[in-house]
């Protein structure tokens, strides 16, 4: 049986996450943060229910442990709280959690995200297993990752999706029982409703929010742009792009700064190059300053006679070196969290290289900053061959 880790400070709040799981699943306890970390130092959980008012040490200092150890950062964490606004939702999220109970909590809604949760592990490890065996070529290694991506990226809006749709089949059940017996009542009716409502609710933004990952992978080549080369003033795109990421700029207090020396005209796809521009510009502004305030350096400047270097540089946090590897894997981030539902460069990366024709690379210090630094031909390959 699955094992799941209960972590409450309170016993009695343990003794009832028992006695409703047990019969299923194999159910160990912990009353403290720090017990909590021992346990999973000598055995992984398969899922762990953690508490978020706890002394010493908070739900979310453990869970930010569990995710910073690469040992433990994939096993799933539910809060199970009394703190149930959508800020604390927001906030447990961010602190990498995959699921949120608040308390009082109904016992068809903690079985339901458990055992979906569940499935989705399980569901995970054997796509993991079958990913390893299938792409041990080096020419379908990047073919695996990015599959590898977009799956663990599906799962959590999917997840929530059929944990609602989960919650909403229970409760019906439970509804009907009552209706079956006679014994329905007017509170009995409040609550179905409300339970419905809150579940087609969340079912829907999690299917939009399906609908925008798989959008987001349908741009990443240039002809999803509806692009077609042509030849266009680079500058004039570079003041269009900043232009736009005005209201990003001033909310998070950062400049940009441009330094475009003569302007240079290309003849390629212009909307694929204002992707590119616009998404590294905004990851410097998301994830560049971890406080408001900074600046973006961007600087263009001629190659030889039919070349031309792009550079996007912050002078932020930086990107620690076991990391920087991993930058073009799709949906990476150096921050946990929800809204992680773009595939950021991998989608650079792919337009830089197989539309644009040119190349892409990435130096970073940590403390110091990032430079993402592009170079480009003038003509793109296609319509090279076409003007020759």
């Amino acid at each position: 049986m699955p094992l799941i880790l209960v972590v409450d400070d309170q016993p009695s709040n343990i003794h009832a996450l028992y006695q409703l799981l047990v019969d299923n699943c194999e159910v160990s306890m912990a009353t403290s943060g720090a017990e909590a970390l021992a346990f999973c130092a000598q055995q992984l959980p398969d899922l762990i229910l953690l508490d978020v008012l706890m002394p010493e040490m908070s739900g979310y200092e453990v869970c930010d442990r569990l995710k910073a150890d690469p040992r433990t950062r994939g096993v799933p964490v539910i809060f199970v709280t009394v703190q149930g606004s959508a800020a604390d939702e927001a906030e447990g999220f961010a602190h990498g959690a995959v699921d949120y109970i608040p308390k009082p909590f109904v016992d068809v809604v903690v079985k339901a995200r458990v055992r979906t949760q569940l499935a989705l592990k399980l569901a995970s490890e054997s796509f993991a297993r079958s990913q390893i065996e299938l792409f041990q070529r080096d020419k379908l290694a990047s073919v695996g990752r990015t599959i590898a991506g977009i799956a663990q990226e599906l799962s959590s809006p999917l997840g929530n999706a059929l944990i609602s749709a989960c919650t909403l089949q229970d409760d019906l059940a439970h509804l009907n029982g009552l209706a079956q017996a006679g014994n329905i009542k007017r509170s009995d009716l409040d609550k179905h409703l409300r339970v419905s409502e809150e579940s087609v609710g969340l079912v829907l933004s999690n299917l939009q929010r399906t609908l925008s990952i798989v959008d987001s992978f349908l741009q990443s080549t240039a002809d999803n742009f509806g692009d077609q080369r042509r030849s266009f003033s680079l500058l004039e795109l570079v003041h269009e792009v900043v232009s736009s990421l005005a209201p990003a700029l001033e909310a998070h207090q950062v400049r940009c700064e441009l330094d475009a020396g003569d302007d240079l005209h290309l003849l390629s796809f212009r909307g694929a190059l204002a992707k590119v521009l616009s998404t590294l510009i905004q990851n410097a502004i998301k994830h560049a300053y971890r406080e408001a305030g900074g600046e973006v350096h961007l600087r263009v400047r001629p190659l030889g006679t039919d070349q031309l270097t792009i550079s996007v540089q912050d002078h932020g946090v930086g990107i620690p070196p076991g990391l920087l590897g991993r930058v073009f894997d799709p949906f990476f981030s150096t921050r946990f969290g929800p809204n992680r539902s773009e595939p950021g460069l991998y989608i650079v990366r792919n337009l830089v290289t197989f539309a644009l024709g040119g190349q892409i690379q990435v130096d970073s210090t940590p403390g110091v900053g990032t430079t993402v630094r592009l170079t480009l031909p003038l003509i793109s390959p296609e319509a090279r061959r076409a003007a020759n």
